[in-house]
């Protein structure tokens, strides 16, 4: 069996006021001792349960893992290569904020064997930027750039985000022609959500936050779409952009419903189709370890019916869709026989693109996606 590995490293300098993530402020520098030598442990246990299988992909989020020193993100990956069975090619990507990085600590991300870089740029506005509470500013990011391209990192992405309190759409143009000049190898744009738990929430249900309309957003979307396709970059998921050999491989685990083994607090696994997640909260994590418990919160054997409408759902989100083919391959059954109703309204809707080999979503189906999806849930 072939696996992802994700590993969680929950904290970071400062909670973005956006942030629903499962991630902290690091308050003092034993929690990371504390928490690393749990991450330990729990690899060597997975690395006993899956020595046979190879991980293709290694993934380190957060949080933000780079505020951990270089020397210390190498030790991480040490271990996971002794412990685990890595292929030679295996795409290992580490997210990172523009403001805790500097050339040293680049040199040792290369050195330890991290060969994709995501930078979480968000926008080129040092307006917008101190908006959404992040640590860096726009020359902080142009420099962590030009820095991991030096050293040699030939595969970096940028997240950006869009629909963001106070942002225009000539705000958002700006941010991506500027994040285009750099030359980078994927692009992720994401629209601000606000949800539940987050300052931007307790900020909107007090009407403090000057959202862009729905309107604006579409606008800022589709000229994206536009523009990048313009600059060679191929829209292959609903959010991501790549230049050619470039896609997440790591991410596109997730969106072919391939397994994953996820490492850490509130990290999610998805394997021989059961669903886990760990204990979210770190102090729980490393109790539950420290007990020479796994540290598994919840965990469901997913159904049949279920595993097939995730596999629908996930790969409608990206340029290749679903294949008949692949579908019955993997389900021992035909697409067509379980959700021909569904299929048919919506290529009437025209949201869903079908032919003899797959179907997929149309150019308005990427923008109504979520009423697509919702089709096969309901």
């Amino acid at each position: 069996m072939k696996l992802g590995l994700y590993l969680h490293f929950p904290f970071c300098k400062a909670k973005c006021p956006y942030c629903d993530f499962n991630s902290y402020p690091l308050k003092e520098d034993n929690q990371i001792s504390s928490y690393i030598s749990a991450l330990f442990k729990e690899i060597s246990i997975y690395s006993q349960k899956y020595k046979k299988s190879r991980i293709k992909t290694i993934y380190l989020g957060g949080g933000t893992p780079t505020i951990l020193p270089g020397v210390q993100i190498g030790n991480i990956l040490d271990f996971c290569k002794d412990k685990f069975n890595i292929e030679q090619n295996a795409e290992i990507t580490i997210e990172a904020n523009p403001g805790t990085l500097d050339g040293e600590k680049i040199k040792f991300l290369i050195g330890s064997g991290i060969n994709r870089l995501s930078l979480g740029a968000q926008s080129f506005s040092d307006r917008l930027l101190k908006k959404l509470g992040r640590i860096h500013n726009t020359q902080d990011i142009i420099d962590t750039f030009h820095l991991a391209r030096e050293a040699g990192f030939n595969n970096i992405n940028l997240d950006i985000m869009f629909a963001l309190p106070g942002q225009t759409t000539e705000d958002f143009k700006a941010t991506l022609k500027k994040a285009v000049s750099l030359y980078p190898d994927h692009l992720s744009l994401y629209n601000l959500t606000i949800n539940e738990g987050t300052e931007y929430y307790e900020e909107h249900q007090r009407n403090n936050l000057k959202l862009p309309t729905e309107d604006d957003e579409f606008v800022m979307y589709h000229w994206a779409i536009s523009f990048l396709k313009k600059n060679h970059f191929e829209h292959y998921e609903i959010a991501n952009f790549a230049q050619p050999h470039k896609r997440s491989l790591h991410n596109l685990i997730y969106w072919q419903n391939q397994p994953y083994l996820g490492i850490g607090a509130g990290a999610y696994s998805f394997i021989r189709g059961y669903r886990y997640s760990n204990f979210k909260d770190p102090v729980k994590y490393i109790k539950e370890i420290s007990n020479d418990k796994l540290p598994v919160d919840h965990g469901e054997k997913l159904s049949l019916r279920k595993r097939m409408i995730e596999t629908l759902i996930l790969g409608l989100r990206t340029k290749d869709g679903v294949s008949f083919k692949e579908f019955l391959k993997r389900f021992k059954v035909d697409m067509n026989s379980i959700f021909h109703k569904q299929i048919n309204k919506l290529v009437n809707l025209r949201l869903l693109l079908k032919d003899d080999c797959q179907i997929k979503l149309t150019k308005k189906g990427i923008f109504l996606a979520n009423v697509v999806f919702r089709e096969f849930v309901d």
